[in-house]
């Protein structure tokens, strides 16, 4: 490694379905394209955000990880969410810089949203 090159992560999370996962993500505004019923990509403005994977026997009540969406306006993320009757955690100026707000997947993924303030 040169100590230069591009490196992205992309986190694959469970899910119990993935016609229900579909729907919660397009619900959100994400783009949703499957591989096959087990798998899918979520995107945003046609950037994978992350995969989704069919996992048998999954505990919704477990913690399944979170991942970070970072947006220019999470002023307008949190209405256009609220409005829409998704269930959306407090919006706030958290001490570590950030204004941001979280919601969780039927499986239990925590998905913040939020921007540098």
């Amino acid at each position: 490694m040169t100590g230069h090159e591009h490196v992205h992560a992309t986190p694959i999370v469970p899910v119990g379905d993935v016609d229900r996962a579909q729907s919660f993500y397009e619900a959100l505004g994400f783009g949703f394209d499957r591989y096959d019923d087990r798998y899918a990509i979520v995107t945003l403005h046609g950037h994978e955000l992350l995969h989704v994977a069919v996992t048998s026997g999954l505990d919704p009540t477990a913690n399944h990880g979170a991942v970070y969406v970072n947006v220019e306006d999470v002023d307008a993320w949190y209405r256009r969410l609220s409005e829409a009757g998704v269930e959306v955690g407090e919006l706030a100026d958290r001490p570590w810089g950030m204004r941001e707000f979280q919601i969780q997947d039927p499986w239990g993924t925590t998905i913040r949203v939020g921007t540098n303030r």
